[in-house]
């Protein structure tokens, strides 16, 4: 299951900003932009046992939320989730693994760490565009785009 954090929107306004800088520096024009972290957690836990590793374990209760599904992304345009190759080691991912493991007491199998931009731009070829030239080293990282 993905579990998704985001940071509040009262909160969140210097990540955004960050992140649409590095789009105009790659020649994207981007009218808003909304950052979450993902992980991918793969084990036997019960949806209850998913949200509570999201609300307890994954989140700052004051300053982001989490979510078990995809949440409305607020703007029209495009998704973008980043990821690390399978064959890559997930230093962040074995580290939540760790900590799952001591709140829920059972290990899970796999914990993989990536992030989802939510992204209204012009057009979606600029922005995978950018995304190659900005946001992942295709070596490591693999990516995917959707229109939201």
């Amino acid at each position: 299951m993905i579990i998704e954090i985001r940071t509040k929107e009262k909160y969140a306004g210097n990540e955004e900003a960050g992140f649409i800088g590095r789009m105009a520096h790659a020649g994207l024009k981007v009218k808003a932009a909304r950052l979450s972290r993902l992980y991918r957690v793969e084990g036997d836990f019960s949806r209850a046992e998913f949200g509570r590793l999201g609300a307890d374990l994954l989140t700052d209760p004051i300053t982001e939320t989490c979510s078990l599904t995809r949440p409305r992304a607020g703007l029209k345009g495009w998704r973008v989730e980043v990821w690390l190759k399978d064959s890559v080691t997930d230093v962040v991912g074995e580290s939540v693994k760790g900590a799952v493991a001591d709140v829920l007491g059972k290990e899970p199998q796999t914990v993989r760490f990536g992030r989802a931009y939510y992204v209204a731009c012009e057009s979606g070829l600029k922005l995978r565009h950018a995304v190659a030239k900005t946001l992942v080293n295709e070596t490591v990282n693999k990516f995917g785009i959707e229109k939201i």
